[in-house]
């Protein structure tokens, strides 16, 4: 499959497939006379469809503007999901309009389809290195990295359920084979990625204190976070994490699934994240709150996109 920088959904190719060529649409008043005014004297003129024409071609294509995004100008011809980091979706959307799997979809049934598609990819596409154009992106605060390990986890398991719940045959092979490039593309930016907030305290927790008087409250966020910030996690940590989290996630088959599926997840995460502080240490479960808070938002993305799944079944 080759990526199509001027598609920008199923449901606008269907709309534009619906609408005549430029060149077809003809102005109602061509071929009509009309009498004009100039210097004083009195013209008839015969107006043509010409200047809607070259207005149409004077227009910048949708594929001319996305080439000129960063992220397409920076991306790597052997990932594909290089060209659309910060809309993934829409490279499992393109595969699956070009396989012909939306042709017999009703256009509220497509919109269904591609609105999960979008949910399930949008918390890794906050990940993208560049700031170019970004169509769905609703992700608005930056993941820190446990919650990206959790994402990337769970968008998996669900684009794999997804595959395994509504497609079939060769359609279903492509779309399994998109499924492990997309894991490729984002382990890549999660191994070693951190948060501008998890980059800040690590820093800061590399610096002897400064004698500045400080409330009980500041003291004990001070020392949590920075106990947070000297913690290590070697790859194969990373990789092991994850690998737990999709364990878990490939369970879920309905509501009950999911409800204990999350609650797994979350004690997996703190224990993941809080490993460099003793649960005996008086910081350690301010961590654990501190934890919680920070990824609460990324839980209920998740949980509201295997809604949308299971709901769909």
């Amino acid at each position: 499959m080759k990526i199509d920088l001027g598609y920008i959904g199923a449901m606008v190719a269907r709309n534009d497939a619906r609408m005549p060529s430029i060149h077809e649409i003809k102005n109602p008043l061509a071929g009509k006379q009309v009498e004009v005014i100039r210097n004083g004297e009195a013209y008839k003129i015969t107006l043509s469809d010409e200047i809607k024409q070259v207005q149409g071609l004077m227009s910048m294509t949708v594929e001319e503007f996305f080439s000129k995004d960063i992220n397409v100008q920076n991306a790597d011809p052997t990932d594909i999901f290089s060209y659309r980091p910060q809309d993934q979706w829409l490279v499992f959307s393109q595969y699956l309009h070009e396989s012909k799997y939306f042709d017999s979809l009703s256009d509220g049934e497509l919109k269904k389809v591609e609105s999960i598609l979008q949910h399930i990819t949008d918390g890794m596409d906050s990940l993208a290195k560049y700031a170019g154009i970004n169509l769905f992106g609703i992700k608005k605060q930056q993941l820190n990295s446990y919650e990206a390990h959790l994402e990337l986890a769970s968008s998996t398991a669900a684009l794999q359920h997804f595959s395994d719940t509504f497609l079939s045959g060769d359609v279903k092979t492509g779309f399994d084979q998109l499924i492990q490039d997309y894991v490729r593309h984002n382990t890549k930016k999660v191994m070693d990625y951190q948060s501008v907030e998890e980059i800040f305290y690590a820093a800061r927790a590399k610096i002897n204190p400064l004698n500045v008087p400080l409330t009980y409250q500041q003291a004990r966020h001070l020392s949590m976070t920075n106990k947070l910030g000297k913690t290590i996690y070697t790859h194969e940590e990373i990789e092991s994490v994850i690998k737990n989290y999709q364990e878990m996630f490939k369970e879920i088959k309905n509501e009950d699934d999911l409800s204990s599926v999350l609650l797994k997840a979350k004690e997996q995460l703190l224990e993941f994240v809080t490993k460099g502080i003793s649960p005996k240490d008086a910081d350690y479960q301010l961590a654990k709150n501190f934890v919680t808070q920070r990824s609460n938002d990324t839980f209920k993305r998740i949980e509201n996109y295997w809604h949308m799944l299971l709901q769909e079944k």
